[in-house]
């Protein structure tokens, strides 16, 4: 561009830096800018400690840690029969980062007891390993991205393979496991009877199968059949199914076997499904058309408020639902020319409630289960 056509606020300061100028018209100086800086510097290096997370728990690294308490990189490194030098660098990366301390006095490292649970105890309900392992996975998919943003057409959960669903699993599990069954199902008047007596239940979006799982085990005399559109999930969900020796539990793709749409299910779950769905009307619709009248639809999905002006002064996951959000769940729900596109925190309760009264449902209350930090569970009847 010629000097003639430039404006006088793109030309270099007397130091020779490029000035910027911000809404109002003003130069930042130079701490607004270092603070923004050292702001997007920190995203930076998130990016590159959820690698370094997933490292150190595939390692069994911070097992280790909180097994044996303080103890230096050699002792560490022995512990886990890893290369020293290795084991020193990370460790100096984590105690910068603040995932694990460090003792100067003795030169050893530990792990708090809230580090403990969420980094090292994949039993705790605190636990984030999956989450890293989703994030570290969704990276080999972000050279697709500027095409979703130019084309508008998303990814499909099994366009980013394997490794995103074992994660996602993995986030769940704890929940649907060891939550769903004794302690969240009780709190839905007359289901745990009903299932126990021998109900038709369909688990929609099922994924891996660990609540199906749990719900066959937990009430034999049930019939439960899974739904799923991704391959990599129906795999995973049948080899649990034969490893778990269930003979009241079926698996089924909706895209070859919809749901029969002749009310014949008394239960029906969806666990984080409904925002990712491509059709959400025709999917509730469905559910609708396939459950018995004094049938019922427990809806989990995650706790989103009504406005994006909500959610960013309101909701503490805001951030992480967002980021999620373009990377993995508005983009499979925009995974079809026609795609909804709902989005992580497209399906809160308001729009949850208007959306199953347009489909034909007069009952909606939610369940209260505070056990769970990202989701919302709604007891939804004919």
């Amino acid at each position: 561009m010629s000097s003639k056509n430039s404006h006088p606020e793109s030309t270099l300061s007397a130091e020779g830096s490029l000035p910027t100028k911000t809404a109002e018209g003003s130069l930042p100086d130079k701490g607004s800018i270092r603070a923004f800086a050292a702001q997007v510097t920190n995203s930076i290096t998130g990016g590159l400690n959820c690698a370094l997370t997933l490292m150190g728990d595939q390692l069994g690294l911070y097992r280790a840690l909180s097994k044996s308490g303080p103890m230096n990189s050699q002792a560490l490194a022995e512990a886990t029969q890893l290369s020293e030098r290795w084991v020193r660098e990370w460790l100096y990366q984590q105690a910068c980062i603040g995932q694990v301390s460090f003792d100067a006095a003795g030169d050893e490292f530990f792990l708090t007891q809230e580090a403990t649970a969420v980094l090292a105890d994949a039993e705790h309900p605190a636990w984030l390993g999956g989450m890293f392992q989703s994030v570290v996975a969704l990276y080999d998919s972000v050279d697709k991205l500027p095409d979703c943003f130019r084309t508008g057409l998303g990814q499909s959960f099994d366009d980013k393979g394997e490794a995103c669903a074992c994660g996602i699993e993995s986030m769940s599990r704890k929940f649907q496991a060891d939550y769903l069954v004794p302690v969240l199902l009780p709190r839905i008047d007359g289901l745990v009877e009903r299932l126990s007596a021998g109900a038709k239940v369909a688990d929609v979006g099922c994924g891996s199968a660990t609540s199906t799982i749990a719900m066959a085990r937990a009430f034999p005399k049930s019939e439960f059949i899974g739904y799923d559109i991704s391959i990599h999930a129906l795999h995973r969900a049948r080899d649990k199914i034969n490893a778990a020796d269930l003979h009241n539990v079926s698996l089924r793709n909706p895209i070859d076997h919809p749901l029969p749409e002749d009310a014949s299910f008394d239960f029906i779950t969806t666990f984080d499904v409904i925002h990712d769905s491509t059709h959400p009307v025709e999917l509730i619709a469905s559910i609708r058309n396939s459950l018995q009248e004094t049938g019922l639809w427990l809806c989990a999905d995650v706790q989103g408020l009504p406005s994006f002006a909500e959610n960013m002064t309101d909701n503490p996951i805001a951030t992480l639902a967002y980021s999620f959000s373009v990377m993995v769940c508005m983009s499979a729900g925009l995974s079809t020319p026609d795609g909804a596109g709902l989005g992580t925190l497209g399906f809160h309760e308001q729009k949850a409630k208007e959306m199953t009264r347009d489909a034909g449902f007069s009952h909606f209350t939610r369940v209260p289960f505070e056990d769970d930090l990202f989701n919302a569970f709604y007891d939804i009847r004919p």
